[in-house]
């Protein structure tokens, strides 16, 4: 009998679960679970916890990685972090952990800020050996590009203002006076109300989102003399995690504090409720809120939030997890312990370009290089989903990590083989079913030898689970087995690479009542 993977569902009880009890380090598929990649290190340089990054392309389509810890920011060349903080007295920065770093692209430059009470916006152009501070600008925890304005959230200006969006001039990120705004078109507006803090700021169909802690405004352009019109679009909900807002194909994912939520631009969607919501939250430390960090991986069609569980170190986060949108599956990745257990974020990041030195790591010899030297293959600008790790940059492109996946519990017997109109019998649902033989079926391994198969079992609910840890299979690819049980479950794991794991097909006979 096929028992088939479904979809992680922890929210459940364990008997007669329709999803699986553990997807751990696997990425969901419409019929399977595909790998999820390994952690490969591409760049050193910083010892401190990263709590930002980006990356850009400019004219020439060189691709740039930026990143930044608490006291400085760092630029990813050849390997290497190399430091490019601003200079002269000011010098290293005052980030505030809760919100980290965020960047936006404005044109030839990027521009980031670091919080509220942190340090006035940094600006770079691509290239160039130092950031410095954005003219005009004010200290924010949030920052966008909306309809050529940039555009600041939660921010210190004349006062310090939790709710306050302010945006610079129409094309000119270095305008932000008031003076002249008929004519510049530079603004502000106040939130006020029971929203709480501004959290985000994300682009939106027709303009802009600005999500509160309690609310969710759209501010779409109308020109002078209000610029942007304000609308208050959700009453009661916001984001719960300021970074855990993500913005795509005119769809918003988000933690609310009752679960994850995708938000259309009129309505709301549970995407966890029953499912992963309570053992996220009951898995999730609280106090490392600012932490929590979701991306876009759209070649795998899913949206990952790093954050930090049970046993996680410091600020860093120990788990993944992974919802497909394309499936609306979910399930889990387990930091691996070779990697410290942790990471400090995850992030979208672009393969680096080459430089001539930098060519040396590739060969030496010009003439043997693999592409001639004016292909995009030196550029780079490649995206890929990464981490940082005690300010390492790695990216997730590695050799898939070992996986774990458990199908729900089920009364064996109450699964045998009927016509679709026909019931279990009720003799037959009380008995117990004796196991034989496992096939677990896992495609793309390259021997028997990396998959095994456990079996959880219990005679009923008041018992502990009890496990049978089988062993590989063997050359006909199957696991032999003479476990007897009522209610069983399937655990298959994997150590090496593998393509998609589809689930088990499992041999059993009534064993009676014994």
């Amino acid at each position: 009998m096929l028992f088939a993977v479904s979809s992680w569902m922890p929210d459940l009880p364990r008997l007669n679960n329709p999803g699986d009890i553990q997807a751990v380090n696997v990425i969901p598929g419409a019929t399977s679970y595909e790998p999820f990649p390994g952690l490969d290190q591409i760049a050193t340089g910083s010892t401190g916890q990263m709590l930002g990054a980006t990356y850009g392309r400019d004219n020439a389509n060189n691709s740039y990685i930026y990143a930044g810890d608490v006291s400085a920011l760092y630029s990813v060349v050849a390997g290497s972090l190399n430091a490019v903080t601003r200079t002269g007295g000011s010098g290293a920065y005052a980030t505030e952990i809760d919100n980290g770093w965020e960047f936006v692209n404005w044109g030839q430059t990027v521009i980031a800020v670091n919080g509220r009470e942190g340090d006035f916006p940094q600006t770079i152009s691509f290239g160039a050996a130092h950031f410095a501070n954005l003219t005009g600008a004010f200290p924010a925890s949030h920052i966008a590009v909306i309809n050529n304005f940039v555009v600041l959230g939660n921010i210190s200006d004349s006062m310090a203002d939790v709710q306050r969006v302010r945006w610079s001039g129409l094309n000119n990120a270095t305008d932000w006076s008031l003076s002249a705004e008929a004519s510049t078109l530079a603004d502000y507006q106040d939130i006020v109300g029971n929203g709480g803090w501004l959290q985000k700021i994300t682009s939106g169909e027709q303009g802009g989102y600005v999500f509160m802690e309690r609310e969710i405004w759209s501010m779409v352009f109308v020109g002078s003399p209000l610029v942007f019109q304000f609308t208050k679009l959700i009453d009661g909900m916001g984001a719960y995690a300021s970074n855990s807002v993500v913005y795509y194909e005119n769809m918003v994912y988000f933690l609310s504090n009752d679960g994850f939520k995708v938000f259309d631009g009129s309505n709301i969607t549970d995407i966890g409720q029953g499912l992963v919501d309570k053992t996220f939250l009951a898995d999730l430390d609280t106090t490392y809120l600012g932490s929590v960090r979701g991306i876009i991986v759209p070649d795998k069609k899913v949206v990952m939030w790093a954050y930090p569980g049970a046993g996680h170190t410091g600020s860093m986060c120990n788990r993944i997890i992974v919802y497909s949108y394309a499936f609306q599956k979910w399930s889990l990745v387990q930091i691996p312990n070779a990697n410290s257990g942790n990471i400090d974020i995850i992030v979208t990041a672009s393969t680096p370009g080459y430089t001539l030195d930098g060519l040396d790591a590739v060969d030496t010899n010009l003439d043997t290089l693999p592409f001639s030297l004016d292909s995009r293959e030196w550029t780079g600008g490649q995206l890929v989903m990464s981490a940082y790790i005690n300010g390492k940059l790695y990216y997730l492109n590695g050799s898939p990590m070992p996986a774990t996946v458990e199908v729900g519990e089920t009364n064996l017997m109450a699964k045998l083989p009927m016509l679709p109109y026909q019931q279990p019998k009720k003799s037959l649902v009380a008995n117990r079913a004796q196991i034989n033989t496992i096939f677990p079926l896992v495609e793309g391994i390259n021997s028997l030898s990396c998959v095994s198969v456990t079996i959880n079992y219990r005679d009923n609910q008041a018992e502990t689970v009890q496990q049978w840890f089988g062993t590989t299979p063997d050359s006909a690819g199957k696991v032999d087995s003479r476990i007897q049980a009522r209610y069983a479950s399937f655990i298959i794991q994997t150590t090496s690479s593998f393509s998609q794991i589809q689930g088990l097909d499992v041999e059993f006979v009534n064993a009676g009542r014994r």
